[in-house]
């Protein structure tokens, strides 16, 4: 494939649509022209009828389908047919169904099933309703907690491509779709890993081999235009420029020429975000800088390390701590000079704790000074502060070294920075206490006797569902849909969430955690097609199931659960068989009632049977007709 057809030669040209999955455009001399009426429309692919198309890109047009039997939706992306007998192309198609289904994270769009061969290859993928992130820029800069809330979850979605041994390559706005799920911030789900590359992947075909540009030109890192090879720091680069849009309302560099623009990228310092809007904390200017460094070991060096300068950056600048100070250069936290707080810090299970002087200090975060072996990046330690009633400790994860050449040239003590992992009422209320300048032996738990009739209040409902059966505990019919179930319990755990940050007593924090624990569990068991389908069938909870394959369950899946599920449960075989037969006897002589009640016990014994949802599903669709007595 070629360079123009792989990415626009346009910068800053943004795609449209309600699923631009392919986002590849093409020079308006070179863009086919489509007939009038698309031949595709009505036709089926699988079991899925294509009913309207939502978007065309250089490799080829996505529909949505509809399942001829259970009307389950879902986006199909059909290669165009000019390209359908090219090995490179059909490498790539069948590239992105490898690449997304090895990594398998809630951020990345789900593909659910592939035909790769000719004459007409295509991918089904799930359906998504909302916008891209390119529309969201189209109305200028962001607020920083909105950027960050976005930025974070492309992070975590990096994180997990990134430890798949994988390189999405083509990080851009149009393939960040944003879905609103609630009231809260927009869900990311990160699309197109069509040009992603495995790590381990050594065969280097033509669409990646030497001299072949890859990828959006305005998003490109350094050493991915001049063809050097890459890594996830890549990634990070182009989500440094995302982020430079989404906080200043324009890309670092805008050129004339292409030629101009990959020198820009190669060689020149952007101006600093702050620098455009004053409104941007200086602590989130210095991270998306870092971001788009030129080296890649200049930049953040994994995802998750960025997403937590990300946030610690956030927090300075909520932070009320002192007067405001620019952070010195790469630094993830912000300075409180007349700090020298003892912390008492434990590296492990067995480890004896060391007692280590902490220099900066935010709501999210910490400075420890050391001159000891530097614990390793991303790993969780427990740092304790001590208090006349006891030590109060939280788990923190190592988010940056600071080594001795880069203390010398900042002027401070070499040491590591790390960000509190979940960190308790008493803890947050601690350091509080330290950010105005209050010693902790002044500070006294508070009582609040209206947070505790609260906390009771919204306890009851789950102590008095308290049983096995998740769909009760979370106060859910059996049939209710896996993004309805994901959606109650995100507002459940917000809720309760928000009861533990206020003061109220041991034992009720304590029967909120349970709570939340469980809501978490159910969350996982039903908001995910696969393990639902397992919970469901156990149950003989056949509406379970059919939510289960609206919401992305393979037929391949299906079958394979169904052969384990019917494995276990011989002595269900005959009961099964006597009541088909009945069903198929009243159906053939009209008695439709009967038929339809004798399929749901034949379901409730073989609940992942499609050809049993068939037939229950023709029986009832028959029953439902106008003039059916």
């Amino acid at each position: 494939m070629s360079a123009s057809s792989a990415f626009s030669l346009k910068p800053g040209e943004a795609g449209r649509g309600e699923l631009a999955d392919t986002r590849e455009t093409l020079e308006p001399s070179t863009r086919p022209r489509e007939p009038d009426v698309d031949p595709l429309l009505g036709t089926c692919l699988g079991s899925f009828q294509l009913t309207r198309k939502l978007g065309q890109g250089g490799m080829g047009s996505v529909y949505l389908g509809q399942h001829v039997h259970i009307g389950s939706r879902v986006a199909i992306k059909v290669l165009h047919g000019r390209l359908a007998n090219s090995p490179q192309v059909l490498r790539r198609f069948h590239m992105e169904a490898r690449a997304v289904n090895l990594i398998g994270h809630e951020n990345i769009v789900n593909i659910i099933d592939i035909q790769p061969a000719p004459p007409r290859p295509y991918l089904v993928m799930e359906y998504l309703e909302g916008e891209p992130l390119s529309v969201l820029l189209a109305r200028g800069p962001v607020p920083a907690p909105v950027a960050v809330a976005l930025l974070c979850q492309v992070c975590d979605a990096l994180h997990a491509t990134h430890a798949r041994g994988i390189v999405h390559r083509d990080l851009k706005p149009e393939n960040l779709f944003l879905l609103q799920r609630g009231h809260g911030p927009a869900f990311v789900k990160v699309l197109d890993f069509g040009i992603a590359k495995l790590l381990d992947d050594e065969q280097r075909g033509p669409d990646t081999g030497e001299g072949g540009l890859i990828g959006s030109v305005d998003y490109m890192a350094p050493e991915q235009s001049r063809g050097e090879s890459v890594d996830g720091r890549a990634d990070l680069y182009a989500l440094g420029v995302i982020a430079y849009q989404l906080l200043t309302g324009r890309l670092p560099f805008v050129e004339k020429s292409l030629t101009a623009l990959l020198l820009a990228h190669q060689s020149r310092q952007p101006p600093s975000p702050t620098s455009l809007r004053p409104d941007v904390p200086p602590a989130l200017s210095s991270v998306v800088l870092r971001a788009l460094a030129k080296s890649p070991e200049e930049r953040f060096q994994n995802a998750s390390t960025m997403r937590g300068a990300l946030q610690v950056a956030l927090d300075m600048a909520r932070s009320p701590a002192g007067p405001a100070r620019t952070p010195p250069p790469l630094g993830p936290f912000g300075l409180h000079p007349a700090l020298a707080l003892p912390v008492l810090v434990t590296r492990g299970p067995g480890v004896t704790p060391e007692q280590l002087t902490c220099t900066e200090l935010t709501r999210g975060g910490m400075f420890l000074c050391t001159g000891q072996p530097l614990p390793a990046l991303l790993s969780r330690l427990t740092v304790g502060l001590e208090h006349p009633e006891g030590e109060m400790t939280c788990t923190a994860e190592v988010v940056r070294h600071v080594l001795t050449e880069e203390a010398r040239a900042w002027g401070m003590a070499p040491g590591f920075g790390v960000q509190f992992v979940e960190p308790s009422v008493t803890f947050k209320a601690a350091v509080a206490h330290l950010l105005v300048g209050q010693p902790l032996s002044t500070l006294r738990p508070p009582t609040d006797p209206a947070a505790d009739a609260e906390a009771e209040r919204m306890l009851a409902p789950y102590h008095a569902r308290s049983t096995e059966d998740l769909y009760v505990f979370l106060a859910l019919p059996p049939d209710t849909g896996c993004e309805e179930v994901r959606l109650r319990a995100r507002r459940a755990l917000h809720a309760l969430g928000r009861l533990r940050e206020r003061t109220i007593s041991a034992t009720l924090r304590a029967r909120v955690d349970t709570v939340l624990e469980r809501i978490q569990k159910a969350a996982e068991t039903l908001g995910e097609p696969r393990r639902r389908a397992i919970y469901d069938a156990e149950r003989g909870n056949f509406h379970g199931v059919v939510r289960c394959l609206s919401a992305g369950l393979t037929l391949t899946q299906l079958e394979e659960l169904r052969r384990d599920f019917l494995a276990h449960r011989p002595y269900a075989q005959g009961p099964l068989r006597v009541h088909l037969a009945t069903a198929r006897a009243h159906q053939e002589v009209g008695l439709l009632a009967q038929a339809r009640d004798a399929y749901e016990r034949a379901l409730i014994l073989d609940p992942l049977s499609l050809e049993l949802h068939r037939q229950y599903l023709t029986v009832s669709r028959a029953l439902a007709a106008p003039g059916t007595p």
